[in-house]
């Protein structure tokens, strides 16, 4: 149940190679970037937005404004009792739950497409990915899979964009209102492509199949599909007391649950975790750009 969320432990460290973004925590009034877990890269974007016609094509204005990021004690009892997990320890790295503040910032509607990134590989002659000749995950409109984190950081930095931190992601599938699942906050296998239905998807879905179960915003694939990559290192969060031997410069977080995933990893607040040289059929990414 939960293989593809904790994931393998051990890597060499990933250098960092862009400053953090300037995130800000309204209730304390400091910028993020003193919260590294939580700041982001925002790599230099300007010089390769040749590579677009419109920058914001295909994705969604998220204005700027607070939001409820993480889980509350009472969340992390809701999610034992409904899915009758073993153990509440699974779910402490979501807390402590407080406010955030975040600039305007545009998003990907979908995830970026197998169609997308051949653009790419075959404009910068990068390999191709790993399960690119697999006919289960390699339709033009699936997400696209199999690529390491320096991958999709190198694809976002040629369309002009960049990886969305954690808080870009959580923000842009709960909204403001601290809903636990895209849609609202009533688990629903038929509103995403995740594992609970006998006609369930065995591999990715083209995204933007489950429009009844986009976000607040009217972004899709937030719940299940794949995984997907964000800027920021697997780090507790300010003001947590919750430790955990895997925090560290050593795995990123990924968000949002896949298509092998149960409901209970399918939810806006969700960390998963994975090595950054990872190549899995289960994580894929989509971009960000400041407005």
């Amino acid at each position: 149940m939960f293989f593809d969320l904790y994931f393998a432990p051990f890597c060499n460290h990933y250098k960092t190679w862009a400053k953090h973004n300037a995130v800000r925590l309204a209730f304390l009034g400091i910028f993020l970037w003193a919260f590294p877990a939580w700041g982001g890269l925002v790599p230099d974007v300007s010089r390769h937005k040749s590579n677009v016609s419109q920058p914001n094509e295909g994705m969604v204005l998220i204005l700027e404004g607070p939001f409820i990021m993480g889980s509350s004690k009472e969340d992390i009892e809701w999610v034992v009792r409904t899915f009758h997990s073993a153990s509440r320890e699974w779910y402490q790295d979501e807390t402590p739950q407080q406010e955030m503040y975040l600039d305007s910032y545009y998003i990907d509607k979908v995830e970026v497409t197998n169609a997308q990134y051949k653009k790419y590989i075959t404009t910068t002659d990068k390999p191709t990915p790993k399960f690119w000749d697999n006919p289960r995950f390699n339709k033009p409109n699936q997400p696209v899979v199999g690529v390491r984190f320096e991958e999709a950081v190198e694809y976002c930095l040629w369309i002009g964009k960049r990886l969305p931190s954690e808080a870009e992601w959580e923000k842009a599938a709960r909204g403001e209102d601290s809903r636990k699942f895209p849609w609202g906050n009533e688990p629903d296998p038929t509103l995403a492509n995740v594992r609970g239905l006998k006609d369930q998807h065995r591999y990715t879905s083209s995204t933007g199949s489950y429009p009844s179960g986009k976000s607040p915003y009217g972004v899709m694939d937030m719940a299940g599909n794949v995984w997907e990559w964000t800027s920021d290192w697997y780090l507790p969060y300010p003001n947590s007391k919750y430790t955990n031997d895997m925090f560290g410069q050593t795995l990123k977080v990924v968000r949002g649950g896949s298509w092998n995933s149960n409901m209970d990893l399918a939810r806006t607040a969700i960390r998963g975790k994975a090595l950054p040289k990872q190549q899995q059929n289960y994580i894929g990414f989509r971009c960000v750009i400041q407005s």
